[in-house]
């Protein structure tokens, strides 16, 4: 009877809080309870997550429907990102996004097989004409999957405000999601905001592990600073029947009951989403693999999710012990509270900060273009692409192996990213005659390659990254690996498809093309298991066929399979 009161409170609660500009009475996407994997504005890899993930009991096949009424005004299949997606513009004007779909249903999948029968492509992208595709409320519009780069079997489900196409949070809409938890704060980061502000005697940024849970958070000393300083927090918030560490709503900063600091997930535009890399500890993510929201703001970040900052979320401490709150909430309005006291103290003077000690090659303007050159290596950063002022780093090294065929260039360090993609150019020793096979490559902390790519012109190779940190240059003259799941020579196939995986070590597939009996066949890829299907028409005969398949790699090695089969 409590459980039954409870969950009708937090429904009416969220139903108060968000009618008033959200349409309420949604048909859900899926018909099982609403268990949710991802919620919206997670920290994802250079993005916000735009989207709220369901669980679909770990299996693909569910049924998903059209929360409202309107027409399919996009069709996109991908073997990357959002795989298998669908989009539908509403009357009410709202668009709903359905992705990583297993398939598409009905005359919708109908239309998007005859497409790509029609541009002999897989990859396919779709704009129905209005109407042309229309769906009511309820109706099937597809079967949940696992296509794209979902890494297990869930419904990526989307509201979209259809003028500007700005990604809504999802939970907004009265769903029933039950969620009476609330968030986790595991983590503070205190960040010096002037060379000479020392934390705790030191010039590091410490990071302090948090106790208590929900309202009475806190850290059990007083943190001590000389001068100006910055909060970032380590926060997840939880939802009832899973155990994925989901996205906060927002988080609020105050000093003395002042209110220095206010974000929250609300809505925002994909033109911004890479900002991301500034809202978070960049660096914390690449080296400790923490999620840390900056309760401040750098120089050049762009977001349109902050609701109210003050001197940039930089806090200057008074001659009095501070006061510092910190308030998390999910959205349905769980709160969890941290408190802790901030006191200033005098700088030790004979302390030595290590950022002295720290050669660097050139000072970077984040609002200027940028360049660095010698006789072997030579970018360009364009203005507005960093974040903030770079203090840049460059070194070279030789390798004596036969792997690389330049010089190993270090680009200051992998910790740091850009916004806008830089061009690099890389001098190389490749002859001729590999020209058309060399690329640009960067290393891994394990000294593994990895394909960036590059055009070749008079002995340099050319390249746009968004990346820093260790490149030379590589050669790729090995033929992808084709091999047959259900296929070989002779083989009489009884199944509904016909299955082979490709791989190459070195680069990427760029294109492939199949045919059984010299027709054009369409074969679903699926990179995360390296395999291509195809389902078999009901109109192939029985009797002989022959299978062919020609896969290139990213510099045009290519491999040719063939195999006569049975039905």
């Amino acid at each position: 009877m409590l459980r039954n009161s409870l969950l009708a409170l937090i429904i009416s609660y969220s139903t108060l809080v968000f009618s008033q500009n959200h349409p309420q009475d949604l048909h859900p996407p899926l018909d099982i309870p609403l268990v949710l994997s991802g919620t919206f504005g997670e920290l994802r890899s250079n993005h916000f997550h735009a989207g709220i993930d369901i669980k679909t009991k770990g299996e693909s096949g569910l049924r998903v429907y059209a929360i409202a009424d309107g027409y399919v005004s996009r069709i996109k299949v991908s073997p990357w990102g959002y795989g298998k997606a669908i989009y539908i513009t509403h009357d009410n004007g709202y668009s709903s996004v359905y992705a990583h779909l297993m398939r598409y249903n009905g005359a919708i999948q109908e239309y998007v097989i005859s497409n790509q029968y029609e541009q002999q492509s897989y990859d396919i992208e779709l704009f129905p004409e209005k109407d042309e595709l229309r769906v009511k409320e309820g109706d099937i519009i597809g079967l949940s999957g696992n296509t794209g780069s979902s890494a297990a079997p869930h419904l990526h489900f989307e509201i979209r405000d259809s003028q500007n196409q700005y990604p809504q949070n999802g939970l907004m809409f009265g769903f029933n999601v039950i969620d009476n938890i609330p968030p986790v704060i595991k983590e503070l980061k205190v960040y010096a905001k002037s060379k000479n502000t020392q934390v705790n005697n030191t010039f590091e940024d410490p990071i302090f592990k948090v106790k208590g849970s929900g309202k009475t958070c806190y850290i059990d000393e007083t943190i001590e600073v000389s001068g100006p300083y910055a909060l970032g927090i380590n926060t997840y918030d939880l939802l009832n029947f899973a155990k994925n560490k989901n996205g906060v709503y927002s988080i609020e900063l105050l000093v003395d009951s002042q209110l220095i600091y206010s974000h929250s997930m609300e809505e925002f535009g994909f033109h911004e989403t890479r900002y991301i890399n500034c809202h978070l500890d960049y660096s914390e993510k690449i080296a400790n693999k923490r999620k840390i929201h900056k309760c401040f703001i750098e120089p050049n970040n762009k977001l349109s999710i902050y609701d109210y900052v003050s001197n940039r979320g930089i806090i200057k401490p008074n001659g009095s012990i501070q006061s510092v709150e910190m308030r998390i909430k999910d959205v349905y309005g769980n709160l969890s509270k941290l408190s802790f006291k901030v006191k200033k103290v005098e700088p030790n003077l004979e302390a030595v900060n290590p950022l002295d000690t720290i050669k660097f090659t050139s000072v970077f303007p984040f609002n200027s273009k940028n360049s660095f050159k010698n006789e072997s290596v030579s970018i360009e950063i364009p203005s507005y692409s960093l974040y903030d002022t770079l203090y840049f780093k460059y070194n070279v090294f030789n390798d004596s192996s036969d792997i690389f065929h330049s010089l190993i260039h270090s680009i200051h360090d992998e910790e740091t990213t850009v916004h806008n993609a830089y061009s690099l150019s890389v001098k190389t020793t490749v002859p001729d005659s590999l020209a058309s096979k060399a690329f640009i490559c960067k290393l891994n902390n394990r000294g593994k390659i990895n394909y960036v790519g590059g055009k070749y012109e008079n002995g340099v190779l050319s390249v746009k990254t968004r990346k820093f940190g260790d490149f030379s240059v590589a050669v790729d003259t090995i033929k992808p690996v084709v091999k047959g799941l259900n296929i070989y020579p002779g083989k009489t196939i009884k199944s509904s498809n016909l299955k082979v995986t490709i791989k190459d070590e070195q680069t990427d597939i760029k294109k492939y093309t199949a045919t059984i009996n010299g027709k054009w066949v369409l074969m679903e890829y699926e990179p995360k298991r390296n395999r291509l299907t195809h389902y078999f028409d009901k109109d192939l005969k029985p009797g002989k066929h022959v299978f062919k398949i020609l896969v290139y790699d990213s510099l045009d090695n290519f491999t040719k399979y063939e195999a006569v089969f049975y039905r």
